[in-house]
């Protein structure tokens, strides 16, 4: 039997493997890629691999099927599905599951017999910081459920932890691949022993051939004088905005949005789902574009932290008709809903700086560098073999009309940390006949394996260094000195998309009201069209421990937004320029604010029939101040109602208090000086006259010992946690947690003792309480490492 043969034989009798995954950021997708990887080049997997997708995208039905029994002319086999699964928000499951998981828990599927013929192995992300109940949590109730309906679990589950040192979760990863799946793949005759594969050498890669490679790219020919004289490093930053680049990035955006984000018309309105599903060709899954018109600093200038205010003018989608937007004589259409909800987050696609891209630009191969602003068309190569099938589902789109310089600005994460996989990827293209390119390619896959964990911890993790460092410090990458085969650098264009990573949204808290933020815009914006949206941004940057500088990617890019001086619009300016962002909109941790109010015949003063409790530090109070400020708005509303049948109780001066003087809502906020970092003193300042907040202040920096939230509200009301539990039991209160994870914990803890210290059944009573409030929507934490 030939060698062709025998491959075919062998792929036809390993069972198949289905992978599939649950990711808010991509890092369980990256753990997948990792696994395909030495699943192929350590262990001799030559068979079938299915799914390669998320969750949602291989669909609940798909999933179905593989715990079905199979007949004899199924080859008796359903494999094996390999799950990745992220934790997000408060221990929920990931955006891209959400539709799979809301099924798997339907009350129709029968226990212990729908998935009896699934196998499947689970590796769980999380971050220990959340505490021991939220780590990992989403995918240990997955493959709970999964198991509850007949599912088999191959090996034990896996955990990785964001804070694991030298790699994180992938640190994790290779210890359970290694120790827990790959032995457990070799018991069920998906791999071959170990034994079989000492043959391997994972040194012995080759350069990806031009048919492997999932793109395709061409020069473009047809472009016009204009813009062929446009295409330079200053017009780069814009080339998304050039009319003719606009549709394909328009295009590729897309593919970035999240699957929650909602929908808008020309109009910038808000489309409900049952409008979208009437006439869903007047929605949009586009960005949406606005106009940065405040970008000011909120933190004192002698102050080592430079935290912004911005408020974003939101106009229009990308792809919006803007004349039909902008023209009078078209009646608008009328709606009830806000634009966003109170609590909700934006999702922000930043760009990379000029100066950035002209560096990584001239540590590529010069070969690369000369077609940087000459416009290329790239394809993604269809769907014709196996491995093709696999390179296309693991690499993302590009636009298919650009030139590199713009791409590398508005597409590429170039900033980002390089993966293991991309070492191992990258080393394919060190030039041998360089004077140190072996030692270089060694050095990569070294970087890659298990083995040299430590040293990448200490030389990308620690040392944060990016794409443009790599390919500085490995220049055996873009030499073209000679080769055995001809001339050039051994990486072409193509093969650079092959393995630079799209650039990944990042995500930022709203910090306005919806309907506050309106009636402060109504004064001074002519243009009805569009609405506005505030952040709280704090900028990223410090020192490694070598003194290596380093910035926050989507934070530095918009703290260098420059507001135009006249940010009046009267509807007819075009909508271009470097200070517009794009930007989706999507529901938060804290989607169920209450906001009834009590019905007129009741006596009581207190406004709200629900009182809340915000709770958060440092940029925490983006949220928080949301929700604040919508109940505010909510109130001003009702004050502003001349059948209002409670106007003595406003001109005593008793909205927003109870007969005890108790405030409807309560703030609890951290920081480190009262005259350096008091965010949004101002707002808190007017509610308090108002009589509309409780302020609690925790400045940790202000007296001898450090006084953190968590304390602040144990002490309060006489200490011994006297305010929580009275919030909470007494008043039937909501909380609501925003900031860092190490905090949002301490207070959770916080909470719990002091609830168990007055339930009958102690610190269990207290979990189950604080349980029951959260599907309520009256218990909320939305934290971040």
């Amino acid at each position: 039997m030939n060698s062709v043969e025998s491959n075919n034989t062998n792929c036809a009798s390993q069972p198949p493997i289905t992978i599939l995954w649950a990711t808010q950021s991509g890092r369980a997708k990256a753990c997948a890629r990792r696994t395909i990887r030495l699943l192929r080049s350590q262990h001799g997997y030559s068979g079938d691999i299915g799914g390669m997708c998320s969750f949602d995208d291989f669909g609940f039905d798909n999933l179905l099927s593989l715990g079905r029994h199979r007949t004899s002319s199924d080859n008796g086999s359903n494999g094996i599905a390999l799950m990745f699964a992220s934790t997000t928000g408060d221990a929920e499951q990931c955006s891209t599951i959400q539709n799979t998981w809301n099924s798997l828990l339907s009350k129709s599927l029968a226990p212990q017999t729908t998935l009896t013929s699934l196998r499947f192995a689970l590796f769980a992300l999380g971050d220990r910081a959340y505490g021991p109940d939220a780590f990992c949590a989403a995918g240990r109730k997955l493959a709970a459920r999964l198991v509850q309906l007949g599912g088999g679990i191959a090996c034990p589950l896996g955990y990785g932890d964001d804070g694991s040192p030298n790699g994180g979760v992938f640190a994790d990863l290779d210890v359970w691949l290694v120790e827990h799946l790959f032995p457990a793949l070799e018991r069920c005759g998906v791999v071959n022993p170990s034994a079989e594969n000492e043959s391997i050498n994972v040194r012995n890669i080759c350069l990806p051939s031009v048919q492997d490679l999932p793109y395709i790219v061409e020069m473009d020919n047809t472009s016009t004088g204009e813009s062929d004289a446009s295409n330079n490093v200053r017009d780069a930053s814009l080339e998304w905005q050039h009319c003719e680049y606009r549709q394909f990035y328009d295009k590729y955006f897309q593919h970035s949005r999240p699957p929650t984000a909602y929908q808008y018309n020309n109009y910038c309105q808000r489309m409900s789902r049952q409008t979208i599903a009437s006439n869903p060709l007047n929605s949009s899954k586009t960005p949406l574009l606005g106009r940065v018109t405040i970008n000011k600093r909120i933190t004192s200038p002698e102050w080592m932290q430079d935290t912004r205010h911005l408020r974003i003018h939101v106009k229009q989608p990308m792809d919006a008709n803007a004349a039909a937007a902008k023209d009078k004589q078209q009646p608008r259409p009328q709606t009830q809903q806000l634009p966003y909800q109170a609590g909700d987050i934006a999702t922000i696609l930043p760009s990379n700086p000029a100066h950035l891209v002209s560096r990584f630009l001239s540590v590529l191969p010069p070969s690369i560098q000369s077609i940087a602003d000459t416009p290329i068309c790239i394809q993604r190569r269809k769907r014709n073999s196996r491995s093709n099938a696999q390179a296309s589902s693991l690499n993302h789109p590009w636009p298919e009309r650009c030139t590199l310089r713009g791409l590398l600005t508005h597409c590429a994460d170039i900033q980002s940390l390089p993966e293991r996989e991309d070492l191992y990827a990258l080393s394919i293209y060190c030039n041998e006949n360089h004077p140190q390119g072996k030692d270089q390619r060694d050095k990569l896959i070294s970087l890659s394996e298990t083995s040299g964990a430590a040293l990448y911890g200490d030389y990308i993790i620690r040392e944060k260094r990016n794409w443009i460092d790599l390919f500085y410090d490995f220049d055996a990458v873009r030499w073209e000195g000679c080769r055995t085969d001809g001339d050039g650098a051994l990486m072409t264009i193509s093969h650079l998309l092959t393995i630079l990573p799209s650039l990944a949204p990042r995500h930022f808290s709203i910090a306005s009201s919806p309907s506050y933020v309106t009636r402060q815009s109504a004064d001074w914006r002519r243009s009805d069209v569009g609405f506005d949206l505030e952040l709280c941004v704090a900028i990223v940057e410090g020192k490694t421990p070598l003194g290596r500088s380093y910035a926050g990617f989507c934070s530095t890019y918009l703290s260098s937004i420059i507001p135009r001086e006249n940010n009046c619009d009267d509807g007819n300016d075009p909508f271009e320029g470097p200070d517009i962002v794009r930007l989706w909109i999507h529901p938060g941790s804290f989607s169920k604010l209450p906001l009834d109010t009590f019905n007129e015949e009741v006596t009581s003063p207190r406004f709200f029939n629900t009182p809340i409790m915000c709770i958060g530090a440092g940029t925490g109070i983006a949220p928080l101040r949301s929700l604040i400020m919508e109940r505010e708005a909510a109130r001003l509303a009702q004050v502003g109602n001349a059948t209002f049948a409670r106007t003595n109780w406003i001109t005593d001066g008793c909205i927003g208090n109870n007969q005890n003087g108790e405030k409807d809502n309560i703030l609890v906020f951290g920081c480190r000086k009262k005259s350096m970092d008091f965010y949004y003193e101002s707002d808190w300042n007017g509610l308090i006259e108002n009589q509309s907040l409780r302020l609690i202040i925790a400045f940790s920096r202000d007296q001898t010992h450090k006084l953190y939230v968590q304390r602040a509200l144990r002490e309060a009301d006489g200490g011994s946690g006297a305010l929580i539990t009275h919030h909470i039991l007494a008043r039937n209160g909501a909380v609501y947690i925003a900031g860092g994870s190490k905090m949002a914990r301490a207070v959770r803890e916080e909470i719990v003792e002091a609830l168990g210290s007055v339930l009958e059944g102690g610190g269990g009573d207290a979990k189950k309480f604080l349980n029951k409030l959260k599907r309520k929507g009256m218990f909320s934490i939305e934290a971040w490492s």
